[in-house]
């Protein structure tokens, strides 16, 4: 990155650019090296003006949401971070007419698990499961986050985004291609908002599931230490990840200051100072182990990024 560059970021996003940040100030893992230059953009003028300044300069840009499910590497990330504020942590509640649902649209940084206390509070079923979810409603689209049975695609009805053209586009249930932990879109398109339609319901029902849900997830996740929550996917018609890791006596492993948590075996938690490295060469070692003693390739549900540090 260029002075020049510096001085155009600095001129349109003032103190809201910051230069060679530390990424583990970024993410739930609380791991990762420098990135150039991180930006917090509150309009979608703002993203607008970003998008044509990288693309016109050819820096790389990644989009980054409460980086709760992702690896940075320990060398950082060249190029830019773009993290979304202002107006995109706003959401809206319109009641249907037939009176018996509603529609809400929340901003992409908007937090999922105070969206889910939001759609709570109102009585509407259909997102409790997002209650105990640590990242924004970006990025749990784009991951089609779930948990306890429930997830993002079984409420979106549309989806808000900038594509790579730099064009704002709304894109409708029947055009969105959910996956499980995916949402295909084309490459370099950012997600603005989303639009949830959920029915009422018994709100006492719903706040006594709310309290089973929280209980069950602080008895079996390790949530006092830094972790990017569920490390591997789940494999199709197997048992569960954290079951077979499990199974195959890991929990407890380390590496360096990176631990499988013997709370929840899909769990790697940073004690104090993991570095990337550290993780990284953990989950190849459950890969392997798990490959060896059941046959199963198990693929990483936690995003990895960056690039290796310089030895």
């Amino acid at each position: 990155m260029t002075e020049s560059d510096k001085d155009w970021l600095i001129e349109h996003f003032g103190p809201h650019a910051m230069f060679d940040e530390p990424m583990c100030r970024h993410t739930t893992f609380r791991i990762g090296g420098p990135v150039d230059a991180l930006i917090s953009v509150k309009t979608e003028q703002g993203i607008k003006d970003l998008l044509a300044w990288v693309r016109m300069r050819g820096h790389p840009l990644m989009i980054l949401g409460a980086g709760s499910n992702v690896l940075v590497r320990d060398g950082g990330v060249r190029g830019f971070v773009l993290k979304l504020a202002g107006d995109f942590e706003a959401f809206d509640l319109v009641p249907r007419a037939n009176g018996s649902s509603a529609m809400i649209t929340a901003g992409a940084a908007v937090l999922v698990r105070r969206l889910g206390k939001y759609a709570l509070d109102q009585g509407l079923v259909g997102l409790n499961f997002a209650l105990g979810i640590p990242g924004t409603v970006g990025g749990a689209l784009r991951m089609n986050a779930g948990a306890w049975g429930g997830c993002m695609a079984d409420s979106t009805i549309s989806i808000k985004v900038f594509d790579r053209d730099g064009n704002i586009a709304s894109i409708s249930r029947d055009q969105l291609r959910f996956s499980y932990r995916g949402l295909e879109l084309e490459k370099g398109a950012i997600i603005l908002s989303g639009q949830f339609e959920l029915k009422y319901g018994d709100r006492e029902a719903l706040q006594k599931e709310a309290v089973r849900t929280q209980k069950r997830r602080r008895l079996s996740q390790p949530l006092s230490l830094p972790s990017a929550g569920s490390v591997f996917r789940n494999p199709p018609e197997q048992k569960a990840a954290g079951e077979l890791i499990d199974e195959a006596g890991l929990k407890g492993l380390r590496v360096g200051e990176a631990e499988i948590s013997t709370k929840h075996a899909n769990f790697i938690v940073n004690n104090g100072h993991a570095r990337a490295s550290d993780v990284l060469e953990l989950m190849t070692q459950v890969q392997e182990a798990v490959f060896e003693r059941f046959g199963v390739n198990l693929k990483p549900e936690v995003t990895i990024v960056g690039q290796e540090a310089h030895s």
